[in-house]
């Protein structure tokens, strides 16, 4: 008999009991499952609230939409359909109802309610002694307050000209590496790396180069962009985070390569916070005072300042300071550029506040331009602060919501994505509209307009660094949209619009960002956007080709554009109309597309004045044409009008 033979015979006996045990434990589980899901459809406080039984019955419907359905972060837009079925109230899950209702956001999270954090959500983000995630409301409200006077909005004024002094350094990067050069510009990175560069420096002292990164493609802001992609697995199945950080170093940065960078963030905030507190043991006194310090001198008690909890408050402060406002100025950028009508707008009061775009005026003036002010607050409004609803729990409030009584110790939830897009408060919210802004409006209901701009929060849990972020999209957006022109490249609105709830607002997987071109230096107090004219078309065309460099993507075996390049290439001047603006809208397009930059170049000069001379005033002219321009820069200068 064979060692396996005697294995088999040596382990019958107990093969039976094994199988019954396993199965027993399968039918007690599915037993259990059972009898809890149906006390949750029909015994459970929140029975009565309508919304979808499977909601009701397991929690594996959220975790369903938010992780499995592809691209993942779907639940938002689910629980928004489940609305329109069963109205302003729902039960999305066995513990958690949802209300949507703009009515009802100041009430639901007024500065008197106490509100909880519920406690799953406390180790998402790996930092759960930070202020942001910390649960109980007595000990969040402390850890706020000794915040609270380092984000005034006095002592953010007293920051403006370090954010000025960032801009100026980024506005000359622009001018010497992108302005006229034909490069493209991603401007969502260029957004990251400012708004990181000026938190970091407000809040630590610290430069860590951002604005230096080539391209603006910063890894330690990619990396934390990235992690959010996990923020779903981490929610659904909090002990994955327990496990994760039970792991050496080494083998979390292997599974995870982004880490690397935030694990250096990390160590050098270590050892800013040890001298902190070295300098601190020996009296001495900093030269530039940190969040740090503010913590430090607060009436904090000592176990609230270990090396732990400052390291915590440093990843919120860090993480939350930069990704809101990158996205928000990204939304703005599309949008403004993309409507010619709110870009002449915006430059036209630029240029009147700002008469030298090398002088820029002082915070205070520039939050009294009204339709660079109703611009901000558009965009805030369409980039949401964050997309993820706000939960809410509490062991002492019993909530009213029309005729339903909400029990205590029930998770209440609303999303300020759901308040942007109320369409009778925001007429066309899915449209960028800063004119809604303008003239101190009115909301249907009689209340300020203002009232329903909700992406920074309400409440005890509002955003702490709102003041932060105004000033840094009033610094940025003056500097960069007075000292540049900027122009669409292969982007649309999937490169901006919220398609997955990733906690923040992500755009659809794929997309490319927000891409620009910086063409040479126009005149001032000239609009390329204005072409009621003939002569300004004359001065459009005459800027596009002598100063944009950008493509002029065509089809190899178009039976209209080549015919006809043929004839102009040996006989220019009787040919005036090849090249002028309006050509492309008569090229046939296909994938079979390529680059004929080089042959635009060979014609030269002669071919080229010869089409701006005999140029057609009756051409159509739009904004879009200035993509099909040529890169002919060094040939030739500006005609006059």
């Amino acid at each position: 008999m064979g060692f396996t033979q005697h294995l088999v015979v040596f382990l019958e006996p107990c093969t039976g009991s094994f199988l019954q045990l396993f199965v027993t434990c399968v039918v007690v589980v599915i037993v259990y499952g059972f009898v809890l899901g149906t006390y949750r459809i029909t015994l459970h406080p929140l029975a009565r609230f309508p919304g979808p039984k499977l909601a009701a019955f397991t929690q594996w419907y959220e975790t369903y939409y938010e992780f499995f359905k592809k691209p993942g972060g779907q639940f938002l837009f689910h629980y928004r359909k489940l609305h329109e079925k069963y109205g302003p109230i729902v039960r999305i899950s066995p513990f958690e109802i949802h209300i949507q209702d703009s009515s009802f956001f100041e009430e639901m999270f007024s500065q008197s309610l106490p509100w909880d954090k519920p406690k799953h959500l406390e180790h998402r983000f790996n930092n759960s002694t930070g202020t942001f995630p910390t649960p109980k409301h007595e000990i969040h409200r402390h850890r706020r307050a000794a915040l609270n006077p380092f984000f005034s909005k006095r002592t953010i004024a007293t920051a403006a000209p370090m954010m000025q002094d960032q801009l100026t350094k980024l506005c000359n990067r622009l001018r010497r590496e992108y302005q006229g050069t034909g490069k493209v510009l991603r401007l969502d990175w260029m957004w990251g790396c400012i708004a990181s560069d000026i938190v970091v420096r407000y809040c630590f002292d610290r430069g860590y180069g951002f604005l230096e990164a080539p391209d603006f493609e910063s890894p330690f802001i990619q990396a934390l962009f990235d992690l959010l992609n996990d923020v779903h697995l981490v929610t659904q199945f909090p002990w994955i985070a327990t496990v994760f950080n039970a792991l050496p170093e080494s083998i979390a940065e292997a599974l995870q390569p982004g880490l690397r960078s935030v694990n250096h963030y990390n160590r050098e905030m270590a050892k800013q916070i040890s001298d902190i507190l070295d300098n601190q043991a020996d009296s001495k006194t900093p030269d530039q005072k940190t969040v740090f310090n503010a913590l430090l001198e607060s009436d904090l008690p000592c176990e609230e300042v270990t090396l732990t909890r400052l390291q915590h408050e440093a990843i919120t402060v860090i993480g939350a300071g930069f990704e809101t406002t990158k996205y928000a100025l990204s939304v703005a950028s599309f949008h403004i550029v993309n409507t010619p009508s709110i870009y002449r707008r915006l430059r036209q009061e630029l240029e009147a506040a700002i008469p030298d775009p090398h002088n820029i005026p002082p915070l205070s003036e520039l939050e009294r331009l009204p339709y660079l002010t109703a611009c901000i607050q558009e965009c805030i409004r369409m980039s949401y602060g964050v997309a993820q609803r706000a939960s809410r729990i509490s062991d002492t409030i019993t909530l009213r919501y029309k005729s339903y009584i909400i029990p205590r110790g029930t998770v209440i939830s609303m999303d300020n994505y759901s308040i942007s897009h109320d369409e009778s408060i925001f007429p066309d919210s899915y449209t960028f509209k800063p004119e809604r802004w303008l003239n101190d409006p009115i909301a249907p209901d009689g209340k300020k307009l203002t009232r329903y701009l909700v992406s920074f929060g309400r409440g005890t849990r509002s955003c702490l660094g709102i003041n932060l972020a105004y000033a840094e999209m009033y610094i940025s957006m003056a500097n960069v949209y007075r000292s540049f022109e900027f122009e669409l490249f292969d982007t649309d609105r999937d490169a901006v619009d919220c398609y997955r709830d990733m906690f923040l607002p992500h755009a659809k997987p794929g997309t490319r960002g927000v891409r620009r071109f910086l063409p040479a230096a126009f005149p001032p107090n000239t609009n390329p956007s204005d072409n009621n004219t003939d002569s300004n078309k004359r001065i459009q065309i005459a800027r596009g080709i002598t100063f944009v460099k950008t493509r002029i993507n065509v089809l190899l075996v178009d039976h209209v554009f080549w015919p006809t390049t043929s004839s102009a290439a040996s006989s220019p001047f009787e040919n005036p109309k090849v090249g002028v603006v309006g050509t492309n809208k008569r090229v046939r397009r296909t994938d079979k597309r390529f680059n004929i930059r080089s042959f635009w170049n060979m014609l030269g000069a002669l071919y080229l004045g010869a089409i701006i001379s005999k140029f057609e005033p009756r051409t159509p002219l739009t904004e879009m044409s200035l993509l099909y321009r040529v890169d002919v820069g060094p040939f030739l200068d500006p005609p006059t009008s």
